[in-house]
């Protein structure tokens, strides 16, 4: 097993640089590959913030790295909540850190992200705490 930095994982997703893009893939092809929660996050970033990439697509991806039996994302099932959530609109850092808590309860002062949180029904208890 291996574990790579957000700059493999947005390589295998953008193949922008032909080169990195075939290393990228190489890695993926030839070993297990482990992706941990930080990169995941800074992947989303980095393809929103640089790369111009919507939810949607973004959401897509994830779905697709998921989907191969070479990877491995630390706290997968946290992930795929959060890459759902992220999906239905929630913000993708505000949906990590909520599906990684389990079912302890979130306190949070982003009363947007309460609302959905809480409309969605599916998700540990948040509480704002200046309520």
């Amino acid at each position: 097993m291996i574990v790579v930095d957000t700059n493999v994982v947005v390589r295998f997703a953008v193949n922008d640089d032909p080169g990195q893009a075939a290393i990228a893939r190489t890695l993926f092809e030839k070993h297990t590959v482990s992706i941990t929660r930080t990169v995941a996050l800074e992947t989303e970033w980095v393809l929103r913030s640089r790369y111009g990439k919507g939810r949607k697509q973004i959401a897509d991806y994830f779905n697709k790295l998921l989907a191969l039996k070479s990877v491995r994302i630390e706290a997968e099932s946290a992930f795929r909540s959060a890459v759902a959530w992220y999906a239905a609109g929630d913000d993708f850092a505000d949906a990590l850190h909520l599906a990684n808590a389990g079912v302890t309860p979130f306190y949070t002062f982003d009363a947007e992200f309460c609302k959905h949180a809480i409309g969605r029904g599916n998700a540990p208890p948040v509480v704002n705490p200046a309520k």
